[in-house]
């Protein structure tokens, strides 16, 4: 009862603590299954599970024909909750011991709409690790992000979270490699006729988020041996980066 209170302080309903505590505790679970442990009818459970996952706090997966819901890690209810850090710092210890034996279990989730890409670059500003970024900054910068990237950035500094990133040469991508020390990145520029990106990659903690900005939809995965895969892929692109922006930049 005192994890359901906290949780209703920082906004959610009681509907909504609920089922996601009940969420953490199964790791994935059916609706009807939920609709059972909690007491909340069916129909309301589908209606409060859409509302937590546009929160962020859920993720859909599919298993066979059936699909299942799964709680994401307890961190997520630090986004946008400054302000009420302190009347949650105290109960993250038990809400993490609740999620612990299914935090090896590779998660995915699907963000939609300019609104679910902007939780996925939040979710970046929580990381405990360097920020590996592949992406055209103009595509990613200039279109759905232009009036909210001066506020991650200022976020990403003030949290010291350093980024190197590999970024298709134009005059934005100039811009943010000129701005590397002040703005905590490390910025190598490839030919964009030859290697374009149309997505943006960032790998992260145990994480690798992947952004579609022309297609308005993104996705977490959270796996410690898929994201450190991407790691080594990116190290490995990174050293191969810097010889072919030394020739361009002498050329």
């Amino acid at each position: 009862m005192d994890l359901i209170k906290t949780l209703v302080n920082i906004g959610l309903s009681d509907k909504e603590a609920k089922i996601y505590l009940s969420l953490l505790e199964y790791g994935k679970a059916l609706p009807s299954t939920l609709s059972r442990k909690t007491g909340v009818k069916r129909p309301t459970t589908y209606v409060v599970l859409e509302q937590l996952q546009k929160r962020g706090l859920v993720s859909r997966v599919k298993y066979g024909s059936l699909l299942y819901f799964r709680a994401l890690n307890p961190y997520s209810l630090l986004n946008d909750q400054h302000e009420k850090y302190s009347a949650l710092e105290f109960a993250l210890p038990e809400l993490l011991l609740l999620n612990s034996k299914y935090a090896s279990t590779p998660q995915m989730t699907i963000y939609d709409g300019v609104e679910g890409i902007k939780k996925i670059m939040e979710d970046t500003l929580t990381s405990k690790t360097e920020l590996l970024c592949w992406a055209d900054v103009s595509l990613a910068v200039d279109t759905l992000l232009k009036d909210y990237y001066p506020t991650y950035v200022k976020k990403k500094v003030e949290r010291k979270i350093w980024l190197r990133g590999i970024f298709s040469y134009d005059k934005k991508a100039l811009e943010f490699k000129k701005n590397g020390e002040k703005e905590l990145r490390e910025v190598y520029l490839i030919p964009k006729d030859k290697f374009p990106f149309k997505n943006e990659i960032n790998v992260y903690d145990d994480k690798v988020a992947i952004i579609s900005h022309e297609d308005k939809i993104g996705v977490i995965i959270q796996s410690k041996n898929i994201a450190d895969t991407q790691r080594s892929i990116f190290n490995f692109a990174f050293e191969y980066a810097k010889i072919v922006d030394e020739k361009m930049c002498s050329s």
